[in-house]
């Protein structure tokens, strides 16, 4: 599912009646709750493979145990396939609770969708989190941030393929995740940066959702 503003060039602005009608609509049909929004796994729906075998997920646990010395085996999922793994070298950030929201989310997608992740050496230069399904994602706890904050965490997340955005607490964010995102767009249109937009997605009651793809 395409943010039809990612194919504009105007910044788009905080106030709504500027912003194109096309991402208003879109927007529209989010909020609720009810809008069904493919994940990553198969762009068509939700949750883990219902056909995964006794073989899959033995061939998952091996897969789990070859890791060497250099990687902390942190969780595996008997009944998904799905698994953590930490490089010794993986930053988990203390600030904003970000470590603390990555080792969640990390579970989350390991037990309901059987992702198997591998939490990446970081260093002095800025890298993606995690790699799984083939791809970089980078993580964001968005519980305390206000919408430039989450504008600042979206160009900071083109490192990797994917961002993925999650808040806990009472505080839904989707609506400023939204507007930060088509305002971000706009801005990398205008620069002639959009090629450098990473895909965006959020946690809804522990499932990975696609809010917008540059794809």
């Amino acid at each position: 599912m395409l943010i039809s503003a990612w194919d504009r060039g105007d910044e788009m602005k905080p106030e709504l009646p500027k912003m194109p009608e096309e991402f208003l609509s879109y927007q529209r049909k989010l909020q609720g709750k009810s809008a069904k929004i493919a994940n990553f796994a198969d762009n068509s729906g939700n949750g883990m493979n219902q056909d995964i075998t006794t073989e899959d997920i033995k061939a998952a646990r091996a897969k789990y145990d070859s890791y060497d010395d250099k990687w902390i085996k942190a969780y595996f999922d008997w009944e998904s396939g799905g698994y953590n793994v930490y490089h010794k070298k993986h930053l988990f950030s203390s600030a904003g609770r970000g470590g603390e929201a990555e080792k969640t989310v990390g579970r989350l997608l390991a037990k309901n969708e059987g992702k198997q992740i591998e939490f990446l050496p970081e260093g002095g230069e800025k890298k993606p989190d995690w790699l799984f399904d083939k791809q970089t994602w980078d993580i964001k706890r968005i519980t305390d941030a206000n919408e430039e904050t989450i504008r600042t965490y979206i160009k900071d997340s083109r490192k990797a393929d994917n961002g993925i955005f999650y808040w806990d607490g009472k505080d839904d964010k989707l609506d400023m995740l939204i507007s930060a995102t088509g305002r971000t767009a706009g801005y990398l249109k205008k620069k002639n940066e959009l090629h450098t937009m990473p895909n965006i997605y959020y946690m809804d009651n522990g499932r990975l959702k696609l809010l917008g793809s540059k794809k």
